[in-house]
């Protein structure tokens, strides 16, 4: 049920106890209010979702949707249309019954809302707030959504406005407004400037299907208002940058792939969408005779997986006995997977993220893993013996807005929480846990990445820059507490942080100069002195890898330009090695050897090694694909070992 507040808010509106004005372009919003408190009231986490239909997020987005809502976090759900497929308004209203239904059964609160109209950017809202839990909202665009045309191979009015130019879409409800392509892209935009999320959720936006030659249940293809709505979304985000984490969901291919969601997932993601489909009089007529879900929702139910845009990296990292292997995030199993490059496959160990993945070794040379769930927790593994891996482990404290970045051979860490306080952890000994996240000293409008060196004492060091582009580090003073965040004299940047510790003991920071955008060098003279800013004329994008090679020279491998040249930088000398690559380079020195290892462009993910000898790369090892299933719940996983992926 709800209290209805028909009337529009005006400038002069009220807001309740937990709810805010705010002001945008002469226009009042209420939303859930971004102090201080709300933030608490949030546990740290303020994610926003938008789906084209009421039911995309139900069934694509679970189990990550309920347990961030369990976690504590605030959620606004925007549904851009009126999901009303010729049913009229009444239609409309029983399925936005059905999603509060849902919502308010994953919060475990009694299904009681508050509603109201607002403004956002050049878009009047209908918004929904759970009484008993006010940072939950569910806000209708109610764009019309018949198909214009016979049905699939159509054009939606989403789906066109978003790809034809000139055209437009209308509200289903009154008062009636006409949105084009700009407007829809400004609204949402404007939606993330006032809500400040830290996480952002939507579709696919990647499915290469021209909308009218999609068609139902046909391998690879999705919705056209889900792909339309996504691709919105990802405009608003570089219109409206921020520090939140962006996460895509795959939506009917999902069905094609290998079942990922444990049985308790299942059954939640289950009871969760039928108590939105009994009201839904197209899925089911009530409760009592609801077979819902069936059919692909059935497999929809089973699944979740994230999208990729083919890029992940891969991480270079040997074992205690001197192997070499590399790891990478799975574009299409989303689980964590390593390949030993001498038996030549892969095995998969588990886990599902929608980011790539960091690698290390522990203090007795072990290797060590770091990945990040959608939730934003941090969890690591590490081999203690060659092809066994322990159960992933969980690292106490916040959430984070990325995987941690991390001193490869030093097991020290440093991650952005969603609380915009930068977070720092190290390896344990003797059990080779991690300690939970110690607070870092507050860097106003502070901008993630950061990165992590130990000085020759062995100190840990940390080096971000705010939204300015200004460069500052801390360090760990002798009583373990952190030094107030000092800044390092350097032109304005735009992040691409790195550093390392070179063999005259000293750290070499590198950063992107925000003018240019090429690539700047300080080297460490004492604690808080560093040489001037060398400019060494390379543009790149990404973060630089970093190594020392064989004459302890550190080298740099940069990637120019997106899906472009690799490029190594050594002693002042600058070599092409790749020409076109989909990922930034990895860079590993072992037992005197120099290893490069890059994604090549095209939709498989394989990875190429190349080994330096006598000055000249040769390739070493081209991969096979990952394997296609084995991802799973971090808290779920096995102790390992898994069976090895042998590619058909």
């Amino acid at each position: 049920m709800f209290i209805p507040r028909t009337h529009p808010m005006s400038l002069a509106c009220l807001a309740g106890p937990f709810l805010k004005r705010i002001l945008l372009g002469g226009l009042c919003a209420l939303l859930w209010p971004l102090s201080t408190q709300a933030a608490d009231a949030c546990h740290g986490s303020r994610d926003l979702v938008v789906v084209g239909h009421m039911d995309d997020d139900l069934l694509f987005m679970n189990p990550d949707l309920s347990s961030s809502i369990q976690a504590g976090a605030c959620m606004q759900v925007l549904y851009l249309t009126a999901s009303e497929r010729k049913g009229g308004l009444e239609y409309m209203y029983r399925r936005e019954q059905g999603v509060r239904s849902a919502y308010a059964f994953m919060a475990g609160r009694v299904n009681e809302w508050q509603q109201a109209r607002l403004m956002v950017g050049s878009a009047s809202i209908t918004q929904f707030t759970l009484r008993s839990r006010p940072g939950i909202q569910l806000s209708h665009l109610r764009l019309q959504d018949p198909w214009l045309g016979p049905g699939w191979g159509s054009l939606t009015p989403l789906s066109r406005a978003e790809s034809v130019p000139g055209q437009t879409v209308q509200t289903l409800d009154s008062p009636r407004q006409t949105l084009n392509r700009e407007q829809l892209v400004q609204t949402l935009a404007a939606l993330i400037r006032l809500y400040q999320p830290t996480s952002v959720r939507y579709l696919d936006d990647t499915n290469p299907v021209p909308y009218t030659q999609l068609c139902w249940r046909c391998t690879g293809h999705g919705h056209p208002d889900h792909i339309a709505s996504a691709r919105l979304v990802r405009e608003a985000m570089l219109a409206a940058p921020g520090n939140y984490a962006q996460i895509g969901y795959v939506d009917y291919p999902i069905q094609e792939q290998a079942r990922n969601l444990t049985l308790n997932e299942i059954h939640s993601k289950t009871e969760i969408f039928r108590r939105y489909a009994w009201h839904d009089q197209h899925a089911c007529k009530g409760p009592a005779v609801c077979q819902e879900p069936a059919g692909p929702a059935a497999e929809w139910v089973q699944r979740s997986y994230y999208t990729s845009r083919a890029d992940y990296p891969a991480s270079l990292l040997s074992d205690s006995n001197g192997k070499l292997y590399f790891f990478a995030s799975g574009e299409q199993n989303d689980a964590i997977n390593q390949w030993d490059v001498h038996a030549q496959r892969w095995i998969s160990l588990g886990g599902r993220t929608p980011e790539a993945l960091s690698a290390f070794h522990y203090t007795d040379g072990s290797p060590g893993l770091f990945a990040r769930d959608a939730t934003g927790q941090v969890w690591f593994s590490r081999s203690p013996d060659e092809n066994d891996w322990l159960a992933w482990q969980k690292i106490p404290g916040p959430r984070m807005l990325h995987t941690p970045m991390v001193s490869r051979r030093d097991s020290q860490a440093v991650a952005m929480g969603t609380d915009g306080l930068f977070y720092w952890s190290s390896a344990r000994q003797p059990d080779y846990g991690w300690g939970a996240w110690t607070a870092l000293p507050a860097l106003e409008h502070a901008a993630y990445p950061a990165t992590v060196s130990l000085d020759r004492q062995g100190r840990p060091h940390i080096f971000a820059s705010n939204l300015q582009g200004q460069l500052f580090q801390t360090y760990q003073q002798s009583d373990l507490t952190w030094q107030d965040w000092q800044t390092i004299p350097a032109p304005p940047s735009s992040g691409g942080l790195a550093s390392i510790l070179n063999a005259q003991g000293h750290i070499e920071l590198y950063l992107r100069d925000r003018q240019s955008q090429q690539l700047q060098r300080l080297i460490q003279g004492s604690q808080q002195s560093w040489t001037r800013p060398q400019n060494l004329g390379l543009q790149y994008v990404g973060t630089p890898a970093l190594s020392l090679d064989e004459k302890d020279h550190v080298v740099v491998a940069v990637q120019k330009t997106p899906g472009g040249a690799i490029v190594l930088l050594d002693q002042g000398q600058e070599r092409e090695v790749d020409k076109q690559s989909a990922s930034a380079p990895a860079l590993y020195r072992l037992n005197g050897t120099l290893y490069l290892a890059t994604r090549p462009i095209g939709p498989e993910q394989r990875y190429r090694l190349l080994e330096r000898r006598h000055g000249q790369w040769v390739q070493v090892a081209l991969t096979q694909p990952p394997p296609p299933g084995g991802g799973q719940s971090f808290s779920e996983a096995p102790a390992f070992i898994t069976q090895p992926y042998v590619q058909p």
